[in-house]
């Protein structure tokens, strides 16, 4: 459905019709952001959405929410439906406000759309209101250095259909757009039509070939580990095909917090969560790599959380993946991550294990593999539970979780403990539950808009937001514009920036704790939650109430709940890897 027109102040034949319409005609039905300023023109050809029935209307629709949190939802939308929605901000700050969500974009390679307000042109040099020109913020070149091409300048209306075409080729590769226009340049008259085309499916047959040519007897004898990515995820059917390769090679197989999303729970080599609040076995599995392994990463996740500022020691690294110039890669690929020799299969990693498991199976590459051993229990350490009485057991707390996950659901962890001890404790992905996090950003109180997102691209999603109170200061004054949406948020309540406050201990051991400012005061989040429209528990720290806390979040009831989770700061669950860089003069 297209943008309707023909009500009053609605002209079809100019620029701001022109780039809602063609969105809209590629898909784009949800749109957020605070109206005002440089963009009254473009909003003005969108609906509110004020109820939940209208999110699968058709008709497109823009949810008023603080830009802080309206720049993360296009993020959520994709991770929950794999399709694109679209952030508006106006002039000046509010772009500011909206540019985390855009760098978590970029960072975890997701395809959104971002339109952005600059100055009229007859206003640049004299001064105006939030001035974003080269003699104010100078926001273009920021958002150029940035995104590079995908900031796409609408600075005269002739080419506005060859930009437009620019920013899906853009879109296509798993990148997000950002339209900064000048308002009186895309006020002018113009007509365009630039349609959707589905990007197909592909893969580099050459590549294929190289690798059932030279895999075989590379792997004879040797180790091979599989590191899933996030980019994995993405894929149809791909947990089935994964759990095929590591059982046909062998292979312990380890995985980034996202690239979880792609391993099937009874993987019978799954050796768990890698390096940031991860498994024990897949830690030691990491720390045991040797120049004699083969490495076989389907996507490649190259963040500090992911590998830690490491490369794969391996004697050869095959990377599977279909980003062109996706986050971390150099010239295209991930050469400098590999210490041994890299070899890529370039496309569709669904499309490719689909070719090559049978080829590798009739070549007898599964026979006279290396032994090793099929995990159960993925953890060793002991983790202190002399928590407080006032506070949950947190390792209590995820052990019990799992039990209440029911189908067609979805979870965000936030910028605190919960994105470091949530996969230590759960040690495997939950088969009714996918959990994502925009941890390459590691931008706090992100979770929130993540999981809007997710609800509007799907309504009947059962969406679930774990967020530190540290995390609550940035988004807690938008409560109320999600009050109808049925979120489920969990705020996990230490009274501390944690990951901050724990991690000091090691960096800086010497120093005195008050130094470290990592203490919050206390908020009632409850009660805060309730003053916004939405309804609210105080989870009892023996858990007594989990069991009703959870079967009120499985029934949509028109009405968000936020959950208090009372947590002892003194407990550390999951590890941080990263530590040791901040303690290494080479890494300050």
């Amino acid at each position: 459905m297209s943008v309707a027109a023909g009500s009053p102040g609605l002209e079809k034949n100019v620029g701001n019709f022109a780039l809602i319409d063609t969105l809209c005609q590629w898909g784009v039905r949800h749109y957020s952001g605070v109206n005002g300023g440089g963009v009254i023109h473009v909003t003005k050809y969108l609906e509110p959405l004020t109820r939940p029935s209208q999110i699968t209307d058709g008709i497109p629709r823009f949810l008023t929410m603080g830009e802080y949190v309206s720049g993360f939802m296009p993020l959520g939308y994709h991770l929950a439906s794999g399709r694109i929605a679209c952030s508006i901000t106006t002039t000046g700050a509010a772009t500011k406000l909206g540019s985390s969500g855009i760098t978590d974009a970029k960072l975890h390679n997701i395809p959104a759309v971002y339109i952005i307000a600059l100055n009229s042109t007859g206003s640049i040099g004299k001064a105006p209101l939030q001035d974003v020109s080269h003699y104010g913020m100078n926001i273009v070149p920021q958002l150029q250095a940035e995104l590079g091409e995908g900031c796409i300048v609408l600075d005269n209306i002739n080419r506005l259909e060859r930009d437009l075409a620019k920013a899906q080729s853009i879109l296509h590769h798993s990148k997000p757009v950002a339209f900064a226009f000048y308002p009186d340049i895309l006020s002018r008259e113009i007509e365009v039509n630039v349609p959707w085309t589905e990007r197909p499916r592909t893969l580099n047959q050459k590549d294929m070939a190289a690798f059932l040519e030279q895999f075989p007897a590379m792997a004879k004898g040797r180790r091979v580990i599989l590191y899933v990515g996030e980019e994995a995820a993405f894929y149809p059917n791909i947990e089935q095909l994964i759990t095929e390769l590591s059982e046909l090679l062998q292979a312990p197989t380890i995985w980034s917090i996202n690239g979880a999303n792609a391993v099937s729970p009874k993987n019978p080599y799954s050796y768990g969560y890698v390096l940031f609040g991860g498994n024990d076995k897949a830690m030691q599995l990491w720390r045991s790599m040797t120049p004699e392994d083969i490495v076989i990463t389907l996507g490649f996740c190259p963040g500090e959380y992911s590998i830690n500022l490491e490369s794969f020691p391996a004697k050869c690294t095959w990377h599977f993946g279909a980003y062109i110039y996706g986050y971390g890669q150099v010239n295209g690929d991930f050469r400098h991550r590999c210490k041994g020799d890299y070899r890529q299969v370039r496309g569709d990693i669904g499309l490719a294990l689909e070719a090559i498991i049978p080829r590798l199976k009739t070549m007898g590459v599964g026979k006279d593999r290396p032994k090793v051993e099929q995990p159960d229990n993925l953890n060793f350490r002991e983790v202190w539970r002399d928590i407080r009485k006032d506070c949950v057991d947190f390792v209590s707390f995820y052990e019990e979780l799992p039990k209440y996950w029911q189908p067609h659901s979805i979870g965000f962890d936030d910028v605190c403990i919960s994105y470091k001890d949530r996969q230590y404790v759960t040690q495997r992905p939950h088969p009714n539950i996918k959990f994502w996090t925009a941890h390459h950003g590691s931008a706090m109180g992100g979770a929130f808009g993540l999981g809007v997102g997710a609800k509007l691209a799907d309504p009947s999603l059962h969406t679930f937001m774990f967020s530190g109170d540290g995390c609550w200061r940035l988004f807690g004054g938008c409560l109320a514009d999600a009050a109808n949406l049925d979120l489920r948020l969990f705020i996990i309540n230490n009274g501390t920036y944690g990951i901050v406050d724990k991690g000091l201990e090691v960096i800086i051991p010497t120093v005195e704790k008050p130094r470290y400012h990592s203490k919050l005061p206390r908020i009632d989040f409850v009660a805060a939650a309730k003053a916004h429209g939405w309804d609210g528990f105080y989870l009892k720290p023996d858990l007594s109430n989990l069991k009703e806390i959870m079967d009120a979040c499985h029934t949509p009831a028109g009405r968000s709940i936020l959950v208090d989770v009372p947590v002892d700061n003194e407990q550390v669950v999951g590890l941080n890897a990263r530590l040791l860089n901040l303690t290494t003069r080479a890494y300050l």
